[in-house]
């Protein structure tokens, strides 16, 4: 029997000779019941054909930011899988958001606060007529959902957080846009933001939200994560377990072929999947026709209607959205899943002992993090201090491994003074520590956080290049972090609790600490690194 997500897939997505984008033809911003113009006339697009794909290297020295997502070229098409409370079909995940990454590693947000939005929906309604914005918010209400039930709050932190970090919806580029119209409009084509007063609609219509709800929902519809792992015999049960292996060769021996991230829970139950792409060129929509033409690429947006048909479709085909996103291996965190006995639950109605969760297990849309008397690790302030590890075997344990005798409780580390973090990053046994604030980036029932760091001086990062732990001003981007399962207050980076350092500090010396031992393993101190509130 097929899956709910199969069947909706198969629904017709009407195929014409047009395809015209819902917020670039002069009938388009039409809201008074209007039928769409089903001739749109295309325009001259300023990218180069063949497009341009995201993160090249080596990078060039001048990059078109409207035809190439740069810096943020790595994006990422992340799904929830929450069971209890279940959320959506009980055969098909839902949409947690697409976001872009540094293509140097770490992420940037909140890119430009002038074009945050808080509801979503007005603003989708005010970019597309209620043709289009009507099933797209349906589609969004059954499959795009937040645990509170307060999908439209979910709708603009991604948004906010994410969508405005991708350089090719900034609002110039829609001008840039807007300038080849009124070329074209010279010799009697359309113009796509046209109206009668000659004035531009961009600012008014939110071409950009639009555009990233669009691509947003239309990669979603390609990726059906739960046939993926079904075909591979991988389903929801309450008494089976799977190892991250079996995950792992169920993505890349699928259609999508390429390795993916999971993410579990504290319970070793698969929650999350992060899907990895570069993209082709930009993610505006745009107005062609549907043979495409010379030096143009075909992107089914929206289906203008035949001259028998009334129905349309908000989304890009599935043919255009492979032309678009490129599948590609991970970057920064890496699957968190134990290496077997990993549990894909079935959805339910019923809650799980000790639902809801604490305030450190709830899903936090928040931006900001206080720290209180019962704040949870990596939140809030705190000082980062180190732990020297005493046995060497234990820097080959992954994040989530059985605590040693050599890691210490939070108290007994409080207790022994082997030095701490300092502003900079660096490793210091002779002042006092420095205040870092942890920020979370994902907090999920039971989901071990995700957060980035940052002292007073700047954010910190793990260099791409030295592998150094830094907060330097020169750092323009922040690494994310995790912490270990099941020691909450030691610190994690792709899955591994353990730093290096090439020498215990001399009095007044500080000592660099790296994510690795170097290409000449000439950094022999394995250590730990502990969270300590403030």
């Amino acid at each position: 029997m097929p899956s709910l997500f199969q069947s909706l897939s198969q629904l017709p997505l009407l195929s014409s000779l047009f395809n015209l984008s819902p917020n670039r033809n002069n009938n388009i911003n039409n809201h008074n019941g209007q039928s769409l113009n089903p001739h749109p006339v295309p325009f001259t697009q300023q990218c180069p054909y063949p497009s341009v794909r995201s993160c090249p290297f080596p990078p060039p020295r001048d990059i078109n930011t409207c035809c190439v997502n740069h810096p943020s070229g790595h994006f990422l098409q992340t799904q929830f899988w929450d069971t209890s409370p279940a959320l959506g079909a009980p055969d098909s995940w839902t949409i947690h958001g697409l976001w872009p990454d540094l293509c140097t590693g770490g992420f940037d947000q909140f890119c430009d606060s002038s074009r945050r939005h808080d509801d979503i929906p007005a603003a989708l309604k005010a970019a597309a007529p209620p043709e289009l914005s009507g099933p797209l918010l349906a589609f969004m209400n059954e499959y795009w959902l937040s645990l509170d039930g307060d999908n439209a709050h979910l709708w603009a932190h991604e948004w906010n957080k994410h969508g405005t970090c991708i350089s090719t919806l900034e609002p110039t580029c829609y001008a840039d846009d807007d300038d080849d119209d009124d070329d074209a409009s010279a010799t009697g084509h359309d113009h796509r933001h046209g109206q009668t007063s000659g004035h531009s609609t961009v600012d008014r219509n939110y071409p950009d939200v639009l555009d990233y709800i669009i691509q947003t929902t239309s990669l979603f519809k390609t990726l059906d994560t739960y046939t993926l792992l079904a075909d591979a015999g991988i389903v929801p049960s309450t008494t089976a377990t799977y190892t991250l292996r079996e995950l792992e060769d169920a993505m890349e021996t699928s259609a999508h072929g390429v390795p993916v991230t999971f993410r579990c829970n504290r319970f070793g139950e698969l929650d999350e999947v992060w899907y990895h792409f570069a993209v082709m060129g930009s993610l505006r929509t745009e107005l062609r026709r549907g043979d495409g033409g010379k030096g143009s690429r075909v992107k089914d947006v929206v289906s203008a209607p035949l001259s028998d048909s009334t129905t349309y479709s908000p989304f890009l085909n599935e043919s255009a959205i492979r032309e678009i996103f490129i599948p590609t291996a991970p970057d920064g965190v890496i699957s968190n899943c134990p290496r077997q006995g990993i549990k894909y639950r079935p959805k339910s109605t019923g809650h799980k002992p000790g639902w809801p969760p604490a305030p450190t297990g709830t899903r936090s849309l928040s931006t900001t993090a206080t720290a209180t008397a019962t704040a949870a690790p990596f939140s809030g302030k705190g000082h980062l201090k180190v732990h020297v590890l005493d046995d060497p075997a234990v820097a080959s344990s992954p994040s989530g491994s059985t605590p040693t005798s050599t890691s210490p409780s939070l108290d007994a580390l409080a207790d022994k003074d082997e030095g701490c973090l300092i502003r900079l990053g660096d490793w210091y046994t002779s002042g006092t520590c420095a205040t870092f604030k942890a920020q979370r980036d994902i907090v999920d029932p039971g989901h071990a956080a995700l957060f980035s760091l940052s002292s007073s001086y700047s954010p910190c990062l793990i260099d791409g290049v030295t592998g150094k732990f830094e907060c330097t001003k020169s750092s323009a981007v922040q690494s994310i972090f995790s912490s270990d399962p099941e020691r909450p207050v030691v610190l994690s980076y792709r899955n591994s609790t353990v730093f290096y350092a090439s020498h215990n500090p001399r009095r007044f010396e500080k000592v660099g600490i790296y994510a690795d031992q170097g290409d000449d393993g000439s950094r022999k101190i394995p250590l730990e690194i502990h969270w300590i509130p403030t």
